[in-house]
């Protein structure tokens, strides 16, 4: 592949992935990103769990993880506790606000799919998340 190639595939990717970012943004009825519903996303699959265990799963910064935690702790959709043998170690956990604001966002998100990609067959659909997650595994290697 050659240069001018490569550079056209990122922004070919960066289009997309924008695009899609604000037609799901626009149905929405919240003020929030996806990095933020991938955290209560992580948070309702694997439970309680530290800010820098989750910032680890998902590929985060810590910095950036606690970014995200003030707006979704003030919004009440995530609650923050203090281990009680440890007081500089916290414990996220989702809410039953976080809970219905992230199945809203799933549905947002169904619908948004359906729109966007209803013009690949469901063998393009899996291709192409095939493709992408081939990729995403070899950029971790």
């Amino acid at each position: 592949m050659n240069e001018k190639t490569i550079f056209e595939l990122i922004h070919s990717f960066e289009q997309v992935n924008h695009k899609m970012t604000v037609r799901w943004k626009s149905r929405s009825a919240h003020n929030l990103g996806i990095s933020h519903i991938i955290v209560l996303h992580e948070l309702r699959q694997d439970g309680e769990s530290r800010p820098s265990d989750l910032a680890k799963r998902l590929g985060f910064t810590p910095a950036s993880l606690t970014h995200l935690s003030g707006k979704l702790a003030d919004q009440e959709l995530i609650d923050r506790r203090q281990d009680d043998l440890d007081r500089r170690t916290t414990y996220w956990s989702i809410t039953e606000k976080g809970i219905a604001l992230l199945d809203q966002a799933q549905k947002d998100g169904h619908a948004t799919r359906g729109e966007l990609f209803s013009h690949l067959t469901e063998e393009e659909q899996t291709t192409l998340l095939a493709i992408y997650q081939k990729l995403e595994k070899s950029l971790q290697d």
